[in-house]
Order: C-alpha cells, then sequence, then structure tokens
C-alpha cells in the first residue's frame, strides 16, 4: 500500500516502483524505471522510493512530459511521485521499445566496425539510455564508441551484466573514448 500525502492529488492509478534494495546494492536501477514508465497508462502514477532524491532522474522524466512531487521521509528513504500534468494526454515521449530509443542516438561518425556515440553535454541519464539503446541495436561483430566527458561509472557493470567487454581511453583531456564490444 503507498501513502500520498493530502497535498498531492492524483487521478490515476498508482504504480509503486521500490528500487532501495537495487541502490543499496549497488544495482543500477535505471533500466527497470524507464520499462515501468514505458508500460504507465496515460492516467497513471509512478510512485518511486528511492534511497536519496534522483534529481538526473527528475530533469529526464521532466524532458518526457512527467510532472513530479518529492517527500523525504528519511535521509535515506524517499518517495517520487511521476504524472503526467492534467491535460497532457498522451503526449509523453517515453520510448516503448530499444527502436524507439535508438531513433534517438545521434552519431558523429560511423567506422566499418560500428558506430560513434558521442554523449558528451548531455545529462545523467541521457548518457547511458542512449548508450544501452544504441547496444540494443548493434549488429553482431560491431563496436560502439562512445565519447564522453567522463569514465560513465554507472554504465560499466551494466556492460559487463549485458555480455560486453570495453576499453576505455581517458588519455585525452576533453574526453573519455569507451569502446565496446559484445564478449566472445
Amino acid at each position: 500500500m503507498t501513502i500520498v500525502p493530502a497535498n498531492f492529488r492524483f487521478d490515476g492509478p498508482i504504480v509503486v516502483l521500490d528500487v532501495r534494495d537495487d541502490l543499496r546494492q549497488r544495482r543500477e536501477p535505471f533500466a527497470r524505471i524507464m520499462a515501468t514508465v514505458a508500460a504507465l497508462g496515460e492516467r497513471d502514477v509512478l510512485h518511486l522510493r528511492a534511497t536519496f532524491e534522483p534529481v538526473p532522474l527528475l530533469k529526464a522524466m521532466a524532458k518526457r512530459g512527467f510532472a513530479h512531487q518529492v517527500q523525504e521521509h528519511a535521509p535515506d528513504d524517499w518517495s517520487v511521485w511521476f504524472h503526467r500534468p492534467a491535460g497532457a494526454g498522451a503526449t509523453c515521449s517515453v520510448p516503448t521499445s530499444a527502436a524507439a530509443a535508438a531513433e534517438r542516438v545521434v552519431a558523429t561518425r560511423a567506422p566499418a566496425d560500428g558506430l560513434v556515440l558521442d554523449v558528451r553535454g548531455l545529462e545523467p541519464p541521457e548518457p547511458m539510455v542512449r548508450t544501452l539503446a544504441a547496444l540494443e541495436a548493434l549488429p553482431s561483430g560491431a563496436a560502439l564508441v562512445q565519447v564522453n566527458e567522463r569514465i560513465p561509472q554507472f554504465l560499466l557493470p551494466l556492460l559487463t551484466e549485458r555480455g560486453f567487454v570495453y576499453e576505455i581511453d581517458a588519455s585525452a583531456a576533453d574526453r573519455v573514448v569507451v569502446r565496446i564490444r559484445r564478449a566472445e
């Protein structure tokens, strides 16, 4: 059961997703969150439980047409309710498949054996979202070269879990290059 504070008003059903254990176990819950968001009905409200206020997620969800309400229960226990503002209808742009997400990938150039994805200047978690979407659409034997501003610490364990290997080149002052391939 979820308790909504009296000053929060929602019209639709509430879908609860608790990622506190994932975060405590250092597992990245972003894919689970986005899968839940993609399954939301037009009037559904997502009640996310987390161990901190997920500010980057708030920004990412706002770009997808969601408003939010936040409540701190304790320093390591937060609730965020994501909802579509009244009158927004079905204008939310949450991708419903990897193909839809991959359409948003911007390549800087395509090497012979894959794709270069420049994610510099994007706010988290967008670099990870775009990289994972591009990897789902990556042909067998191809490589994805991600150009980033920093080493993508939260992406690396996900790559290993999904059967990818990677090499990191952080020798340039203005970029980090991560070359990603499927493990053989």
